[in-house]
């Protein structure tokens, strides 16, 4: 069985997913995973997971069995130590091959020298949250760009804020919070992306109000919404991905599904769970991402492993 879609060029993808991490049970070793979310895949195929509820970032080499820790406790403690997160969601790398990602729980943002396993915080303040320009709340993704500005979605602060490389304080872009310009059009964001590599224009999922936005910084309202797909709408949407033409894919968690929405397109079409003849059954999508030949990778929260779709 196979995905066809004609986007300029025709995508075609094996609908069986098979399993590349995690062997589907809860645990903390280093084979297991407990609720993975955000993806990342880097040039050489290694694939960076958000192992949310172990509190770890978890490498896992092409064709490897296990992972292993590049950032977190390594026994799946929770805690705020620069050698320890609480809850990671979102994961980004800058050109300089530094990773970057969300601790959520501790209401930060971790940044990770090559052959790291100790963060500097970048963005927010390791405890309570806040709405303080150095406070961060329930932040969820993050993006960088060339020169190195991180673009942080604070959910629980309903906005999206950037910090320069060594501020101490972060820049409100949009403020979808009562009396912000954007009020009554951001909930909680959730994924983000820079757009052609941009630093005024972004990609963002919106998990309260369900559906995908395209925002100019300092505007008031946002430029395209999308909202459904195959007729139904958008559930809590995570993570989110572009393809070299200009397409965007939609971890659309509580909906069970990917969807795509095809560049100059005013929907979404399901390519993966339901409506599709997919399997596993997804239950929970909490991540998505591409290796360099295409081939799409879904983080199952509720199934505990990723799943590798051949382009074929």
């Amino acid at each position: 069985m196979i995905c066809n879609i004609t986007l300029g060029t025709a995508l075609q993808w094996n609908l069986t997913g098979v399993p590349v991490a995690g062997d589907g049970n809860i645990g903390k070793n280093a084979n297991n995973l407990n609720q993975p979310q955000w993806l990342h895949i880097d040039a050489n195929g290694s694939l960076y997971i958000c192992d949310y509820s172990n509190h770890r970032i978890q490498l896992w080499l092409p064709g490897a069995t296990n992972g292993t820790t590049v950032a977190g406790d390594s026994a799946c403690n929770s805690g705020s130590s620069s050698n320890q997160l609480n809850h990671p969601q979102g994961i980004e790398f800058d050109n300089n091959g530094y990773m970057y990602v969300v601790d959520a729980g501790n209401n930060r943002v971790q940044r990770y020298s090559p052959n790291s396993n100790n963060g500097t915080t970048v963005a927010g303040i390791a405890g309570g949250g806040g709405s303080a320009t150095n406070k961060l709340n329930q932040p969820s993704g993050v993006a960088v760009d060339a020169a190195f500005n991180i673009f942080i979605t604070d959910s629980g602060n309903h906005r999206v804020v950037k910090w320069a490389l060594n501020a101490t304080n972060g820049i409100v872009l949009i403020d979808g919070s009562a009396g912000g310009a954007a009020s009554g059009q951001l909930g909680n964001p959730c994924g983000i992306l820079l757009i052609n590599g941009s630093s005024n224009q972004v990609y963002l999922s919106d998990q309260s109000k369900d559906h995908i936005q395209i925002w100019t910084f300092g505007a008031d309202t946002a430029n395209t919404t999308w909202s459904t797909a195959n007729g139904a709408n958008l559930n809590q949407p995570a993570q989110i991905a572009l393809d070299p033409y200009g397409n965007l894919y939609v971890a659309d968690m509580k909906g069970k599904r990917v969807v795509v929405i095809c560049a100059n397109s005013t929907t979404g079409t399901v390519i993966l769970g339901t409506d599709t003849s997919s399997t596993p059954t997804l239950k929970q999508v909490g991540g998505i991402a591409f290796d360099s030949n295409l081939n799409l990778y879904v983080s199952e929260m509720t199934l505990n492993q990723v799943y590798k779709y051949t382009r074929l």
